[in-house]
């Protein structure tokens, strides 16, 4: 089987990368293979890549909208029996939830440019992919997570955070987003599912479980904005029926490899 993972230099999609092989693409691939790759095609795409930076401007717009929504058209052109994207739950709105896969999403500034590009790239796959897997991810949490709040949390003796204690999060761990990618393959699932925990979690909730003291700042984060639904994927896929919590205790003990 031909698998090309995108985003194979960090987090999720070195994960998979490693853990499935095949074929990867990044920023090195030259003009050659990449006519090599439309010529062939994949049997299945795994798309993870992401120009995750925070701050865009004038000067970046074109780049980061090359490197998160061009770059999903071109691999949507790429011959393909599946396409799977890394999506995220910033794709839903300010409204109260629960959220879940079947919502007709506004397209409100309020997103930000993460979720309206995340947005972007779903309906380009959409559209192009007759045989399509949507996951809208929580964040994730694995031996290449980058150094995030939960993490600066663990790790730093005086840990000094812009978000507020009553911030709320939802973490699910790498392993468990690898065998549901496994399993959709193996079931040709379809479709869109919310890959997120049972429960979301607030850093003051966190702090208490490492007793430790946090210098909290004043920005509220709501992941996804509201209670995210995912009975549709946790229905048959028991791992997404963990707690936050729990998901987090298993990472603190090494249990993501």
């Amino acid at each position: 089987m031909r698998i090309l993972t995108t985003g194979i230099n960090s987090g999720i999609g070195k994960y998979i990368y490693e853990k499935l092989g095949g074929l990867a693409l990044t920023r090195s691939t030259t003009l050659e293979e990449w006519k090599e790759l439309k010529n062939k095609g994949a049997d299945i795409i795994i798309h993870c890549a992401f120009n995750s930076q925070k701050t865009v401007n004038t000067q970046t717009l074109y780049q980061y909208l090359n490197d998160n929504v061009l770059l999903t058209k071109e691999l949507a052109l790429i011959p393909h029996k599946k396409f799977i994207f890394m999506s995220s739950i910033d794709v839903y709105p300010t409204n109260i939830g629960p959220h879940s896969e079947e919502e007709v999403l506004n397209i409100d500034s309020k997103l930000g440019m993460y979720g309206i590009t995340k947005l972007m790239s779903e309906a380009i796959i959409k559209n192009f992919c007759n045989n399509y897997l949507i996951l809208r991810a929580s964040a994730l949490l694995g031996k290449y997570s980058r150094k995030n709040s939960l993490i600066r949390m663990i790790e730093d003796k005086e840990c000094k955070l812009t978000l507020s204690s009553n911030s709320i999060f939802n973490y699910v761990l790498y392993p468990d987003m690898l065998n549901f990618i496994k399993f959709s393959i193996d079931n040709d699932l379809k479709g869109i599912y919310n890959t997120v925990s049972a429960e979301n979690i607030t850093l003051s909730e966190i702090a208490y479980m490492l007793q430790k003291d946090i210098s909290w700042g004043e920005y509220f984060y709501n992941c996804g904005e509201g209670e995210i639904d995912n009975k549709k994927s946790s229905s048959f896929f028991t791992p997404f029926k963990k707690t936050s919590k729990k998901v987090i205790l298993q990472f603190i003990r090494g249990e993501y490899d």
